[in-house]
């Protein structure tokens, strides 16, 4: 009996030192091994790239899950966030059927330009419906233009209101509740068509000078533009104090050659024309409490 316990305790360490002299053994063993490993490593890189690629949606303002038919306005491109309030919803019908549907009268620039401050109003300063600060409304309606130093407009005015306006959201949500947070219920409109064009300085190309070093090569490109005076008013909390958030800014709003309008600028004070993209300011609201 000892006699056979002994001789297979022989054979299973033959087997092993036999599986681990032999290079092909040895190779399939080290994979077998480390196939969990591999497949772990797999799923945790496809949860990061996810998530990462959400992240970068938001940035553009790219938030919809499902783009039904009454949720995108196609011909310019306009898409209705996943989770509108009611407000939010109305006012993206309103100017859904203003630029597709057929009227006896024809609606003027200046009150679509006014449809599109309202919508993007409507989106900004609404926190209840944001998943967190990454989540920065109205950004659909930001130009998406370059300044000299390679930065988008659209991403500049995201990075500031992530670390403005939109700041302290998240805090707020877990301390008070994200139902009674801030929520855009009204917007009161004034838009004009302004009589000089909108100047942006856009890139246009890369070029080399005498010297063979390359420089960003510019074009100056006058814009049709809006100013649209927008009041608003936020749905009642005992949560926060309403009366440290912005109420009111001033827009100017360009007609791309596309037909898309665009915010580029946004003050509490006075706009005019700018001369250079590099001269506009990026959309401004207050940074809360």
């Amino acid at each position: 009996m000892e006699e056979k316990t002994l001789k297979r305790k022989k054979e299973k360490k033959g087997f092993l030192g036999g599986l681990f002299k032999d290079r092909k053994k040895r190779y399939l063993a080290i994979l077998l091994l480390a196939l969990p490993f591999l497949v772990a490593i797999g799923i945790f890189g496809s949860i990061v790239y996810r998530e990462g690629k959400s992240l970068i949606n938001l940035a553009k303002g790219n938030t919809v899950v499902e783009v039904k038919p009454e949720n995108i306005i196609e011909s310019l491109n306009y898409t209705l966030r996943d989770n509108p309030t009611e407000l939010q919803r109305q006012y993206f019908a309103e100017l859904k059927s203003a630029i597709e549907d057929p009227h006896e009268e024809p609606i003027d620039d200046a009150t679509i330009a006014g449809m599109v401050a309202k919508n993007y109003i409507a989106d900004f300063y609404t926190w209840t419906n944001k998943y967190g600060k990454y989540d920065v409304g109205g950004m659909e309606y930001i130009y998406d233009g370059e300044f000299e130093n390679s930065d988008h407009y659209k991403e500049n005015v995201y990075l500031w209101a992530k670390d403005g306006f939109y700041k302290y959201m998240s805090a707020y949500a877990t301390q008070y509740g994200k139902e009674n947070l801030l929520e855009v219920t009204d917007v009161q409109v004034t838009s004009r068509k302004m009589s000089e064009p909108y100047v942006i300085s856009e890139h246009s190309a890369w070029k080399q000078d005498d010297n063979g070093d390359w420089y960003d090569y510019r074009i100056d490109e006058p814009y049709e533009w809006y100013l649209v005076q927008c009041n608003w008013t936020y749905k009642d909390t005992d949560k926060l104090d309403l009366s440290k958030f912005s109420k009111s800014i001033n827009l100017a709003i360009i007609k791309r050659k596309n037909g898309r309008f665009e915010v580029v600028e946004a003050s509490e004070n006075t706009i005019n024309a700018r001369k250079s993209s590099t001269e506009n300011t990026a959309a401004e609201g207050s940074d809360g409490e």
